[in-house]
């Protein structure tokens, strides 16, 4: 990777600042964006006018793409998975505490108490030990999430008058939900670690956008008059989010 080059352009009043890095890998000119800002990798005979020319066409998609990690509230946390680290589950915070278990064939984390407890081969390396117990965390909190959202979609349903709507867990790592064209649900099986108001703010979010597609002054009344602190759950959800992204 040779001659990382900074420049910035300005869409929609945002301005986006990043290097072209050429690398004789690419053919052609690949733009992402993450929670370290934009990335554009460019082949080493493509001149800057011509890369950035590319980059401006993307400018609305760079806004929504923005838009979405800056929903998340920040970084994301490192987590190493061993014993003491704390986790969160519906706000509160529970100690990770690995158990050796020479039968375990899969880490199936359960709770105890304020304790999350997760079985792991006392043989296996680190690294694979990490991995396994990343992965019990995870099943633990999808199984959760498919527990209670569903619930609070009925109950949020029930209150904007609208038809209970079709609720699907899933995972991504730059937004909490989404709302398709036929009123179907999507959450991000990591808003189980926030506390239920906030997870209620994300659902009732989405539950507007049944009636409303897009964010109208409609849809803002909606969910003022189901939820009229909607703007300060949300202030807290941009301010916490970011620990639960792991």
């Amino acid at each position: 990777m040779t001659d990382a080059a900074w420049h910035s352009i300005v869409f929609g009043g945002e301005t986006f600042a990043f290097q072209i890095e050429r690398t004789a890998r690419r053919k052609t000119v690949a733009i992402s964006v993450g929670f370290d800002g934009v990335r554009v990798l460019a082949p080493p005979d493509l001149d800057d006018d011509h890369v950035l020319s590319i980059v401006r066409k993307k400018g609305a998609w760079l806004l929504r793409k923005q838009a979405a990690y800056r929903e998340l509230g920040g970084q994301p946390v490192a987590k190493e998975f061993v014993s003491g680290e704390t986790f969160h589950y519906l706000g509160r915070q529970y100690r990770l505490k690995l158990i050796p278990d020479e039968t375990a064939l899969t880490t199936r984390v359960a709770a105890r108490g304020s304790t999350l407890v997760a079985p792991v081969p006392s043989n296996e390396h680190p690294s694979v030990q990490r991995s396994a117990v990343r992965s019990g965390l995870k099943r633990w909190y999808r199984a959760h999430a498919n527990q209670h959202f569903p619930v609070r979609a009925r109950m949020i349903a029930e209150t904007l008058g609208i038809p209970t709507p079709t609720v699907t867990v899933v995972d991504q790592s730059k937004r909490w939900g989404s709302c398709d064209a036929r009123g179907h649900i999507r959450l991000n099986w990591r808003l189980v670690m926030a506390p239920m108001p906030l997870v209620d703010y994300v659902i009732a979010h989405e539950a507007c956008h049944v009636l409303e597609h897009n964010h109208s002054r409609r849809f803002w009344r909606s969910l003022e008059t189901i939820m009229p602190d909607y703007e300060d759950r949300l202030r807290r959800l941009d301010r916490v989010g970011h620990k639960f992204i792991w």
